[in-house]
């Protein structure tokens, strides 16, 4: 053994002061072969290396691909890429019930009212005797209980709207465009625009593209049209409008006012470009 001169312990304390003190040590009493575990925060076996964060990559792609088709023809121009978050969402039916559940209560006038007992037309004398008769105790004729009388907790205008929250409603959007894409419903064109404005030669289109049955069937079409009205395409689509106003089954709203419970009654749903990236910029999930 080297001798523990004074000049050796003052070589040994150097070197532990230039040690890398980042490195992991296993600590131990003196005296002792039993591991004692460092203090939290501290750098030692029990926690060496640093946790890392672990990220769940998916193995699909972000996007699917469509068909882009002409509006008249429903001739193929182009293959599209569209979210995959968007139209091929998992299909929660439980969250489409609940929004279809808030739109249609929104829809209700609420204006249904029966007449209580102060407002039905009637006398207020005592019909009988309170004592004598053997019968039944009774008031006036505007009581519930009799024919022509007011009725009992009946129904008073009101409003029925409920609350959902803004999540909530945009999953179920997303749920039924990707129920729409996964059935070959949805229909993407370049533009809806027309160049004549009579029903007979929209209802011909329709039939050609085969959006609508045979007239031999005796069938209405179901479509939903959601092209993106905005100030300037609006001119545009005034041939649309009046050729479609009289179509039974045939629906055209604006992109900005999509309704879940519209699309969903709905077979077809047709969009224009620019509704398509409009809804995928509302509902690509942040």
């Amino acid at each position: 053994q080297t001798p523990r001169t004074a000049t050796n312990v003052l070589q040994h304390i150097r070197g532990l002061a230039t040690a890398d003190t980042s490195a992991p040590s296993i600590l131990r009493p003196i005296g002792s072969n039993r591991k004692i575990a460092p203090s939290a925060g501290e750098i030692g076996v029990l926690n060496w290396p640093p946790a890392q964060g672990v990220v769940a990559v998916s193995p699909l792609p972000e996007t699917v691909q469509a068909w882009m088709m002409d509006f008249e023809t429903n001739d193929p121009l182009d293959i599209i890429d569209v979210q995959r978050s968007v139209f091929a969402a998992p299909i929660r039916t439980d969250i489409v019930h609940r929004a279809v559940t808030y739109e249609r209560n929104m829809k209700r006038q609420g204006t249904h009212n029966t007449r209580t007992r102060s407002e039905v037309r009637g006398s207020t004398r005592k019909v009988q005797p309170q004592k004598g008769l053997g019968k039944a105790r009774h008031g006036t004729r505007r009581a519930p209980q009799f024919v022509g009388g007011a009725k009992a907790h009946g129904p008073v205008p009101r409003s029925h709207e409920t609350e959902i929250q803004r999540k909530v409603w945009l999953m179920a959007l997303r749920s039924v465009l990707s129920a729409k894409y996964a059935q070959d419903q949805l229909v993407i064109v370049d533009n809806m625009e027309i160049e004549s404005h009579k029903t007979s030669d929209f209802a011909r289109m329709l039939r050609h593209n085969g959006w609508s049955p045979a007239v031999s069937t005796g069938r209405h079409p179901s479509i939903m049209m959601l092209p993106l009205m905005e100030p300037d395409t609006v001119t545009a689509l005034d041939n649309l409008e009046l050729a479609s106003r009289n179509i039974p089954g045939v629906s055209l709203m604006n992109a900005g006012d999509a309704e879940v419970y519209e699309i969903l009654r709905h077979d077809y749903l047709i969009m224009d470009r620019k509704a398509l990236d409009l809804l995928q910029g509302i509902l690509k999930p942040m």
